[in-house]
Parts: C-alpha cells; structure tokens; sequence
C-alpha cells in the first residue's frame, strides 16, 4: 500500500465527510497538506500494514466508526484507546520487521483474541494493549485538593479529613485490575497451544504513570503483589499465571496535546514516538513484572 492510497481512503471516510473529531487534521490531505498528527497516524498505519496487509484500512474504518455526534465524550474516549493500540503495534512492527503478525487471533476453544500475536523463529509473542478513559478523573485531579494513589490504610483519615470522597481523587486501581483479568483470559488457550509462547500486557497512561504502577506493585494492597487487593472467592489474591509481564507508558498526554495543536513534550518528536528502540519509558524494574502474578 503506497501513501496516497491510503489517503484517498481517509478522504472517502467519515473522517473527513462527517463530525468527527480528528476532522480538522485529517480534512487538510485534500489540500496535499499533512497535519503532524494525522501525519504520524499515517506513517504508523503504514508501517503496520507493512506487516499485517490491510490493517491500514481496518483501522482507518474503526477511527472512521466514531463519527456524526459533535463533541460526543464517549467518541473521543474511544479515539484515544484505539491510538494507544496503533502506538504500541507500530513499536511492534519496528522492533519485529520479519515476524509473522496476526492481528486480533484466536486460538483452541476461546473467542476471546489480544491485539496482535508475532512469531518469530524461536517464540511467539502475545500482547494486549489496555489504556483507561481518563476525563472524569482528570477533571478530578485537577479540581480536588487531595488524591490518593494507592490503597492503603490512611486513606479514610484522608477522606474525612479533606471533608468527604466528593473531595479526594481515588485511585483508579479497579480499571486495572480489569485490565490483567482481560488480558490473562485472553491468552490463557495460547499458553495451552502454543510453545513457547510469551504474554505481555501493556497499560497505556497519561503522564501520571504512578497511578497504575501503584495499583500494581505498591506493597500494601498493589495487584502483582501477596497483599493484592483483589481476592479470590477463598479470600487469596488473584493469580494472573497467562501473564508473563506488564509494561506501563505514558503518553495519553501526547495523543491529546498533539490532536489540540499543542507540542509534545519529554522530546519526543510526534504523538505516536515511543523513544529509541529496545527502550521502555520507565524503569523495568518498576514497569516489568515476570511470571506468575
């Protein structure tokens, strides 16, 4: 698929001919003029399709779905996950030129499918890519006096003391404990089927990173550790045995920055840069958990 192919695509989608909120950036390619945000939507989509033929246009109709309501949240919400996905498989593509990606598979008995599997000669890879929608807790965030990043056992002094929940920020820990339950269903009859075959999950965030890596791995209640809040019908944490790591980002910020016109920060170059290759934006020690829980 060459470029202008794809963009004769986008201008015959409801992209550009309906309300949709990537409108404005999208609308200039029938000038010949590429915004730096559809830019970098463009130069992944084509990058990917280099390794899964026709991903480009699926994606291109999925973004294209959300359209017609102006200024609809939920679309907007929606946008911005799907951007996390096309961020994270564009890594992908570049770190696994010459792997066999299937997009979206399945496997034995189980319907349920992670975002991309990649065989390589000595392992296949599975991986889940999950962001949260963030706006209300933002609007939170900001407004709020006090936010609480964890569990733990102050939090109800804190609550009181700021004069009620209504004004503190609570951890948003139950998105992703949702997120490691998806994820280690979805890979649970790939490690039945496939040998050897590793899993990771990747939780896209804003710049406020400690948010899901508290919810993971902070000592009294984080949910990769024996103090996991979430318990099991006999009271014992959790167990996520499918999969073999987490890898936390930031960058719901830059997708947002970006689509409002506004530069990207941490010197990156455009809304969907991940860095130098083989590097991860936080530490692995912090962002990486292997086996088992």
């Amino acid at each position: 698929m060459d470029r202008s192919e794809l963009t004769r695509y986008i201008e015959q989608s409801n992209i550009t001919n309906s309300w949709h909120w990537y409108r404005y950036h999208f609308n200039m390619l029938k000038f010949g003029i590429e915004h730096p945000f559809a830019k970098s939507i463009l130069d992944a989509l084509l990058n990917i399709n280099d390794v899964m033929d026709g991903y480009a246009f699926r994606a291109i109709d999925t973004m294209a779905s959300l359209h017609g309501i102006e200024k609809h949240p939920p679309h907007y919400d929606q946008l911005t996950q799907f951007l996390a996905e096309i961020f994270v498989i564009n890594h992908l593509a570049i770190e696994f030129p010459n792997a066999k990606f299937s997009d979206e598979p399945t496997i034995g008995e189980s319907k349920k499918n992670p975002e991309v599997t990649i065989e390589t000669d000595s392992f296949t890879l599975g991986v889940e890519v999950k962001s949260p929608k963030l706006r209300e807790h933002e609007e939170k965030r900001n407004s709020n006096p006090i936010q609480i990043p964890g569990r733990m056992g102050i939090a109800a002094d804190l609550i009181e003391n700021a004069g009620g929940a209504d004004n503190v920020t609570l951890p948003r820990d139950n998105p992703v404990k949702d997120f490691l339950i998806s994820a280690d269903g979805k890979f649970a009859e790939f490690k039945k089927h496939v040998t050897p075959f590793y899993s990771v999950l990747v939780i896209v965030w804003d710049d406020f990173i400690y948010e899901p890596i508290t919810s993971l791995v902070a000592e009294h209640s984080g949910l990769l550790t024996d103090n996991s809040f979430a318990k099991d019908e006999d009271g014992n944490p959790l167990q996520f045995n499918n999969i073999n790591a987490v890898i936390t980002i930031r960058q719901l910020h830059q997708f947002r920055r970006a689509a409002g016109n506004q530069p990207v920060i941490d010197g990156m170059e455009h809304a969907l840069d991940y860095g130098c290759p083989n590097e991860l934006r936080i530490p692995a020690k912090l962002n990486s958990h292997s086996g088992g829980r």
